[in-house]
């Protein structure tokens, strides 16, 4: 049986190896930590992407944090550490409903970009948890409408298409329940939604719906969770 000594030994070795992993990838700015935490929040279960960094997120700042305890103190001061860093690396509900928007303005002013193409993101105010866990008001996605010009959709045009792959990955990667609703004539919608469908992951929990109408139209509805 491991005495208490060698157990926290064993724990500050996996949390070392963390924490210079967490270190160099300081080094190489945001984007690539998102990447890793995202991976790093997947091993332990969390499914969207948002959720994915807030998990890999607090389990770097508990390995940074528990190596700083474990410097400054003993085996308490560890485990403090790591409670400490945890809260520093996870991501607040303010900072996802932040990042969920932004990506939807992203897209929005890709479509827009598209000949033809049109956009609207429409916000909603919703109470969410800030870094230090108090509950604030922020502004969150409450539906993205993207008209896709019809000649476009009918000619499967590449830029289209890019369109329609961003859509179904932001509402595959979104922190809650969303519903893609796919309007247009049978031939748009039929185009329309098994590209989406096709790229969103397997067991996705994104509601894909098809509307009968005129013209060529995503609406992506997220549903923020007002508890933050």
């Amino acid at each position: 049986m491991r005495t208490l000594s060698q157990s926290i030994s064993r724990v500050l070795s996996h949390a070392t190896l963390i924490a210079t992993f967490a270190a160099a990838l300081a080094l190489q700015g945001c984007a690539t930590i998102d990447t890793a935490t995202q991976k790093v929040g997947g091993v332990f279960g969390s499914k969207s992407d948002t959720t994915r960094s807030a998990t890999g997120g607090a389990i770097l700042g508990c390995g940074a944090g528990a190596v700083l305890g474990k410097i400054i103190g003993d085996g308490s001061d560890m485990l403090k550490g790591c409670a400490a860093g945890a809260a520093v690396g996870a991501i607040s509900a303010v900072q996802i409903h932040q990042h969920e928007l932004a990506q939807a303005r992203a897209l929005a002013a890709q479509a827009e970009a598209v000949k033809g193409g049109k956009a609207t993101v429409v916000t909603k105010p919703v109470e969410a948890k800030d870094g230090q866990g108090k509950a604030t008001q922020v502004d969150a996605l409450d539906r993205l409408t993207i008209d896709l010009p019809a000649a476009g959709v009918k000619a499967h045009a590449a830029d289209v298409a890019s369109v329609l792959d961003k859509a179904a990955n932001l509402a595959d990667g979104a922190s809650d329940p969303t519903t893609i609703e796919v309007h247009g004539t049978v031939a748009q919608r039929t185009w329309i939604a098994s590209r989406i469908r096709a790229h969103l992951r397997a067991g996705s929990t994104v509601r894909v719906i098809e509307v009968a109408g005129k013209s060529p139209r995503l609406v992506i509805s997220p549903i923020p969770k007002s508890e933050g």
